[in-house]
């Protein structure tokens, strides 16, 4: 039963959630797993990206993996030299190794990068050549595996719950 007030703090709860919701939207990073430098990052290979269009957010990333094999654990981690974003996509720029030369195929380009797009979840790989000023992208397509950005999942469940509240004011 509806008492006096009622309408309002509901209302007013709705207010706060939408609030919070366009605050944490506005904040909300580029990637979860990235840590973005407050800095500008400077250097050759930014400088080269930079007049390709990219913006380069950060340097030296690293991501701690635990691998489990049966009741063994071991550590192990996924480099990254830089992260540049362009249109609104992540890229993870890898640097080529004079000493191991990549060879391009498929199995091995798979091999090489795709954990790391899939764990930065990333548009693709910039396969830096710094020596020569020139990259490569490499991006995959990978039928069936799909990210939900963690926004479009919050706005269904924001969607949900004003709808809801909207459908308990007109009962009553």
């Amino acid at each position: 039963m509806l008492r006096d007030g009622d309408v309002i703090v509901l209302f007013l709860l709705l207010v706060l959630v939408v609030y919070l919701f366009i605050r944490w939207w506005k904040q909300a990073d580029l990637n979860p797993v990235l840590t973005v430098s407050s800095q500008p990052v400077r250097g050759e290979v930014p400088s080269i990206l930079e007049a390709d269009g990219y913006q380069v957010v950060a340097a030296k990333q690293r991501l701690p993996v635990a691998v489990h094999v049966g009741d063994q654990s071991y550590d192990s981690r996924l480099y990254v030299d830089y992260v540049a974003t362009r249109g609104g996509q992540t890229y993870l720029v890898i640097q080529a190794k004079a000493k191991k030369p990549l060879r391009f195929s498929g199995a091995t380009l798979r091999d090489q990068f795709l954990a790391h797009a899939l764990a930065f979840r990333a548009a693709g790989i910039l396969y830096m050549d710094a020596a020569h000023g020139t990259y490569k992208t490499i991006s995959f397509d990978v039928t069936g595996v799909r990210f939900t950005p963690a926004r479009k999942r919050l706005a269904s469940h924001l969607f949900t719950l004003v709808l809801g509240a909207l459908i308990a004011l007109l009962i009553r």
